[in-house]
């Protein structure tokens, strides 16, 4: 599935998007907290971070980005909210500039591709993001899922895509504060030489959320 984020503004009211199941491109300050259903008919507080989403905290999801996140169970129950202003690079205390928002977002469904985390694409780079604690497993969640994803992306074998993160790559925390911690870790798109995530869902989502301004 993915998601992505178009307009934010503050409101009284937060509306529930559309329910389709992953792809999503949104816009404006951002929500922070976006989940489908868990997976094993599992229930799950809001507050914890996983592999289906939940409060990330990551301050690279914002207006213009695409949040990619497999679905578990039929209708992916997608549900965002935690809309933050302005966020740090790790949210040490357990708070942001919290606000209520106005979200405006296009969700799409991808078939036959597995997102084993949640990952995120803007137009400049490529982020996979893990949760757990220690926050070093959170580090090593996010970096193999990077390294996995560029192999498919660029036609490399692992080790070779494992080089090119280690040189070309960026890390940093999403949440220190959460039951689980997340970090993120990323990669520019330039270093892809053209190599395009899902088909594009990036770019024609993105076309649809500026056709709604």
């Amino acid at each position: 599935m993915a998601v992505h984020h178009r307009h934010r503004r503050r409101h009284r009211h937060l509306p529930r998007p559309p329910l389709r199941p992953p792809g999503c491109h949104a816009t404006g300050a951002a929500a922070r907290h976006g989940r489908v259903a868990p997976a094993g008919g599992e229930a799950r507080s809001t507050i914890v971070p996983d592999a289906h989403g939940g409060n990330l905290d990551i301050p690279e999801i914002r207006p213009g980005t695409t949040v990619y996140l497999g679905v578990n169970v039929p209708g992916a129950l997608f549900a965002i909210g935690d809309g933050h202003a302005r966020q740090g690079q790790g949210e040490l205390c357990g708070v942001a500039v919290e606000t209520a928002m106005n979200v405006t977002l296009a969700v799409d469904l991808i078939k036959g591709m597995t997102t084993p985390w949640p990952r995120i694409e803007t137009d400049h780079r490529i982020v996979s993001v893990g949760a757990a604690r220690p926050l070093e497993d959170a580090y090593r969640i996010s970096q193999h899922d990077l390294v996995t994803w560029t192999a498919q992306l660029v036609g490399l074998d692992l080790l070779d895509a494992y080089q090119l993160v280690s040189q070309a790559g960026r890390a940093a925390p999403g949440n220190v504060c959460d039951p689980l911690y997340t970090m993120h870790a990323a990669l520019n798109q330039a270093v892809l030489a053209g190599a395009s995530s899902y088909d594009g869902m990036h770019q024609r989502l993105r076309r649809i959320t500026e056709a709604t301004r």
